[in-house]
């Protein structure tokens, strides 16, 4: 069931931290981790609190920035947009998905 993320805050993912998250690609399906979730500060108009859900893979896998479909590890799917960020030198690459 393919999750809408116009309503959708933090709290949603708390769950969700730790878990992997499958994003279909082509060829194969890519795993990825849902590493951490960063809350960022004020509103957007009341909307909700921006955030951040920060994903990583294995350095050998590298996703272009788009839109995937990824399916957690609990059976809800969501489509998000993800684009790759700095690694902090962990061995993992690191892509966000950004909520305003």
């Amino acid at each position: 069931m393919l999750i809408d993320t116009q309503g959708l805050t933090a709290e949603a993912f708390n769950a969700e931290i730790g878990q992997v998250f499958t994003a279909e690609t082509v060829p194969d399906p890519v795993q990825l981790t849902l590493h951490k979730l960063v809350e960022g500060t004020g509103t957007n108009g009341g909307h909700r609190q921006p955030f951040a859900l920060i994903f990583t893979s294995p350095m050998n896998v590298m996703l272009l920035e788009a839109q995937y479909r990824l399916k957690s590890a609990s059976g809800l799917e969501y489509l998000l947009y993800l684009s790759q960020i700095v690694s902090p030198g962990d061995g993992l690459r690191h892509y966000q998905a950004q909520f305003n």
